[in-house]
């Protein structure tokens, strides 16, 4: 029997979709499937990708603005004619891979409407599917020759809806992240591992590359004031960052580095600081932990902001003393913490990755019952 031969359409601007790309492309090997992932824009052009990509990260800073003027523009026209053209220069490139992997399905973990638009004049027996990788979705995500939509949320399926997508396309599996994310730990184990103490109430920052939180050694200090919590500080590959930290005197302060266990540490905090990247998000909703949202980014940032806040499982801060405030005030009231906790395992899913691989597989075999689909994420 042929294995199935899966494309995975991913982009390389920030890391979610790449690690949804991944963690598809493992629950599908795992079902003896044969992945080929790409980013496309890198395909079509490298050193301009890369360019993108760089823009993507004045977001966080002097970009803001122009970010937030860009991303509203082409939610509510996203089929002006320079969208339309930026479509035209992946045109190519798309049929190339398609004739050079001859896939028996095609799935974009980006907003790659380029594979849709192609379907019905090249390749209309491929499935095409979109994996929508926050708590909202642009608009530009939606075309109807698209089979199926795997949603985070019944905000995303309410906005499909109103872009013209059909009901039975659209399906609330939860963003793929790893399984890592699904296991249980031993606390003290943990505590020993990275020199915490287990009793002590933990404050998890995530700092990241993008370097979001820009004073972080006076917050930590001023954090430390509180002698009931312990902090932890994640770099993540920001090495300058790193060294910049553990030059500080931190009584209660432990700077970490790239973790490569991080799900451990998500079991392990009572409260986090991070930025609300839908992947980021979907890791604390399954492992149930209330957040506190620093300075979204204008655009998909904001809109899963907003949301998770508007369920009462994350509070928006937009500056250092709201953060600060913030931080004291559930850090002290632990009804409240545990109804955010309560919270976010309502917004939770499990097992994404591989709902959406058995569907996809019933999908491509021309068995497919979205009642078995939704009985199984009801299971979960």
């Amino acid at each position: 029997m042929n294995k199935k031969r899966i494309l995975i359409l991913t982009c390389s601007h920030g890391t979610g979709h790449k690690m949804v790309a991944s963690t598809l492309s493992e629950a599908l090997i795992k079902r003896g499937c044969e992945t080929y992932t790409y980013d496309l824009f890198d395909e079509v052009n490298a050193p301009l990708n890369r360019l993108f990509g760089k823009a993507y990260l004045l977001s966080y800073g002097i970009g803001r603005g122009a970010y937030e003027k860009l991303y509203d523009r082409i939610d509510d026209k996203p089929n002006t004619k320079g969208i339309s053209f930026f479509w035209d220069l992946t045109k190519k490139k798309m049929l190339e891979l398609v004739d050079t992997i001859e896939p028996d399905a095609i799935i974009n973990t980006y907003g790659y409407v380029i594979s849709s638009m192609l379907k019905e004049s090249h390749y209309p027996h491929i499935p095409v599917v979109s994996v929508v990788t926050d708590f909202c979705v642009p608009s530009p995500w939606a075309h109807p020759a698209t089979d199926r939509y795997y949603v985070a949320c019944d905000n995303v399926t309410d906005r499909l809806k109103e872009l013209g997508v059909l009901d039975n396309r659209i399906l609330e599996t939860g963003i793929p992240i790893r399984d890592i994310f699904e296991e249980t730990i031993d606390r003290k184990e943990v505590a020993q591992k990275y020199g915490l103490d287990p009793d002590k109430k933990t404050l998890l920052i995530f700092a990241g590359t993008y370097g979001v939180l820009k004073n972080l050694p006076q917050i930590c200090k001023s954090i430390e004031e509180q002698t009931d919590l312990q902090t932890i500080v994640v770099c993540g590959k920001n090495k300058k960052l790193y060294d910049k930290l553990n030059r500080e005197s931190f009584n209660n302060t432990r700077i970490l580095g790239y973790v490569s266990e991080i799900n451990e540490l998500y079991r392990f905090c009572h409260l986090m600081i991070t930025k609300p990247g839908g992947i980021s998000l979907s890791e604390a909703a399954t492992t149930a932990v209330p957040v506190i949202l620093y300075r979204p980014t204008p655009g998909q940032e904001m809109e899963n902001a907003k949301w998770f806040e508007k369920k009462n499982a994350a509070v928006i801060v937009n500056n250092e003393d709201q953060l600060m405030l913030a931080v004291k005030a559930l850090n002290n009231n632990d009804i409240q913490k545990q109804r955010m906790k309560n919270n976010m395992s309502r917004i939770g899913h499990h097992h994404a990755a591989s709902v959406i691989a058995d569907d996809l597989l019933q999908l491509m075999n021309g068995q497919y019952h979205q009642n078995d689909t939704e009985q199984k994420i009801a299971e979960l």
